[in-house]
């Protein structure tokens, strides 16, 4: 069920270009760049399967994430957050923190974040075997992408179908 870059070598020059820009925004002070620099290249390490360098990333730069609770980057640095403790093995601690990028994201009514850290709790949910509550996070991810015409809708399709084998695999 996991993404994976269809174009590793364009993903790593994105990479590079994201520690760049990253790294003139903290020397800047820039504390909106940050957040919104670690959190992508956070997500484009993960996707390389390098999450643990974007845990620790991503640790290094919370107290600023946590500074911007009203700023859309920070939902997406939560995201990142989470879904990269879920790849180190962390899926009960990676809960939380997709419980607080839902939150910012309902609350600002970011759909498409909203959409996207629902979709991603719901996998997290499976690996831990809760399938029930999987199933209405990713069916509540199929419904806002659905609404929004988003293109990733069929990813929620397929990782529903995905579900409901791992389900029959359990009984």
């Amino acid at each position: 069920m996991r993404f994976s870059a269809p174009d590793p070598q364009a993903h790593a020059i994105g990479m590079a270009a994201l520690r760049d820009q990253l790294q003139q925004a903290v020397q800047a002070g820039d504390t909106l760049a940050i957040v919104d620099h670690a959190a992508d290249l956070a997500g484009m390490l993960t996707t390389a399967r390098q999450e643990r360098e974007a845990l620790d990333l991503l640790r290094r730069h919370a107290d600023a994430a946590g500074a911007l609770p009203h700023a859309e980057p920070a939902g997406w640095y939560w995201s990142a957050y989470a879904t990269a403790l879920q790849y180190t093995g962390q899926r009960l601690e990676a809960d939380r923190y997709f419980a607080e990028a839902l939150a910012l994201s309902v609350a600002a009514t970011w759909t498409r974040l909203q959409a996207m850290v629902l979709h991603h709790w719901g996998r997290n949910l499976a690996e831990q075997r809760r399938f029930a509550e999987a199933e209405a996070r990713i069916t509540e991810a199929l419904a806002l992408r659905v609404q929004m015409n988003h293109p990733l809708q069929q990813s929620s399709r397929l990782a529903l179908e995905r579900l409901t084998a791992l389900r029959g695999d359990a009984a």
